[in-house]
């Protein structure tokens, strides 16, 4: 192997000499290995590793394009059925007002049928407020018991009769 003669200074050979050392290589090896690490990671020995601003802007938003990306992806794959629901609402929405004040004119016309519907809204009417009263009860009468070997439950506070009386209460109601 040729061996060639560099115009290094001193106190620089001095330093590559320790460094080659200290790594357990040759000075040769040692050499070719930092300029293929700097021909490898196009770097320049002359320029700061320091990032600039517009190279962590590029990134930035390299990243945020592929979040958008991901997004998207998981929109098309993942919310179908409910883009499909709103789709549908949206056409639903789109009915044309003539429509709907045609069929209210038609319950207008018709008095008994208004009639029955009017006893029908105000039974419903109370049917909701007992179901609403009868929910809040049981609602002040839930307590959260914690549980240390398993996930916390929750603790219904009345009689087992009371309770037998609101599963008969509901299954009638419906």
């Amino acid at each position: 192997m040729a061996k060639s003669r560099l115009q290094i200074k001193a106190s620089t050979a001095k330093r590559f000499r320790e460094f080659s050392k200290k790594n357990d290589s040759d000075q040769s090896e040692s050499l070719d290995l930092m300029l293929d690490f700097f021909e490898q990671n196009n770097l320049s020995p002359f320029e700061t590793l320091v990032p600039s601003k517009v190279s962590l802007e590029q990134l930035i938003k390299k990243r945020i394009d592929a979040v958008i990306a991901i997004l998207k992806n998981i929109e098309k794959t993942q919310t179908k059925p409910s883009l499909l629901m709103l789709e549908l609402m949206m056409e639903g929405r789109s009915v044309p007002k003539l429509q709907v004040t045609k069929k209210e004119k038609l319950l207008v016309t018709d008095k008994k049928s208004l009639g029955q519907l009017e006893l029908e809204i105000s039974r419903l009417q109370e049917l909701l407020k007992t179901n609403k009263r009868d929910l809040e009860y049981l609602i002040q009468n839930v307590e959260i018991k914690s549980n240390a070997f398993g996930p916390d439950y929750l603790k219904l506070n009345i009689p087992r009769s009371e309770f037998e009386h609101y599963k008969i209460a509901i299954k009638q109601k419906n």
